[in-house]
């Protein structure tokens, strides 16, 4: 079978895994439940029930329909397969949102093969919304499903200059060391205006032509990876504050439209911390 049409197999089971985890973490939205600090001191970085819950079934479900891939995850042990197609879960990104009642947090999947990420699911189950896309081959597309509504097409909106731009990062305050800070700020100051908070939300924004910038740090692989298929699908690019491949997370930087890059490289390599 060709790889895109394993890819497309593989496309398919999407559905399957977002109704699978909805079933696990909306209930525990409503009533959260068993809520842990992983993070030592006085640092905070919670995880819930919800979030092993989801993650175990996620898991289960992917190993029973593909068994010779493997599967990274955040919360379990890597599962090492046996061919070139791995999958990548983050049951709950923006654990802090979901704890607080806010409704960002999402369920990130990613689909990677030999290493590049081929496809990405955002699923917001609170907000009844999932942002997908594809990127294997001549394969670029990226699009939103919500309730009542077609499935639409999604494309990224051109803008020539920073100072047009509308930027987003979740929590510049806490992903950010010192000379990263400053160097958002810098580009901040310089665009339309700023909105914080989102998540992997405003990430599926971008790629609807919403926002056209995000600058964040501080990334996990299974942060990011689902990210690029859905922002590059679009037509925009994510990658890291070098310029290089953001699938291993750390710096990241994502834009609409990829003719912003070169400017934002400058401004993000001025106050690099080492």
């Amino acid at each position: 079978m060709a790889l895109s049409d394993e890819i497309g197999k593989r496309l398919d089971h999407f559905e399957t895994l977002s109704r699978l985890a909805r079933r696990i973490t909306l209930p525990l939205f409503a009533d959260p439940q068993g809520v842990e600090n992983k993070a030592a001191g006085s640092d905070y970085d919670p995880v819930t029930q919800a979030d092993i819950d989801a993650e175990d079934a996620l898991r289960t479900a992917i190993h029973t329909a593909f068994p010779e891939d493997s599967i990274e995850g955040e919360e379990r042990p890597d599962y090492v397969g046996s061919n070139g197609f791995s999958w990548t879960l983050d049951p709950i990104d923006g654990t802090r949102a979901f704890v607080a009642g806010v409704p960002v947090w999402s369920t990130l999947i990613a689909l990677s093969h030999d290493g590049e990420a081929k496809l990405g699911m955002i699923d917001l189950p609170a907000l009844d919304t999932r942002y997908l896309g594809r990127t294997d081959g001549t394969i670029r597309r990226a699009w939103v499903e919500r309730p009542l509504h077609a499935i639409d097409a999604l494309e990224t909106k051109p803008c020539l200059e920073i100072r047009d731009g509308i930027l987003g990062c979740t929590a510049p305050f806490g992903m950010f060391r010192p000379g990263e800070l400053a160097a958002f700020k810098i580009i901040g100051a310089g665009t339309k205006f700023m909105r914080l908070g989102l998540d992997a939300l405003g990430y599926g924004l971008l790629a609807e032509g919403r926002m056209d910038i995000i600058v964040e740090a501080g990334m996990k692989p299974c942060d990011v990876r689902a990210l690029i298929p859905i922002v590059e699908g679009a037509g925009g690019r994510l990658t890291n504050w070098e310029g290089g491949s953001a699938a291993d997370g750390g710096r990241v930087v994502a834009v609409g439209d990829p003719i912003l890059l070169p400017e934002l490289y400058t401004y993000l390599g001025r106050a690099l911390d080492e």
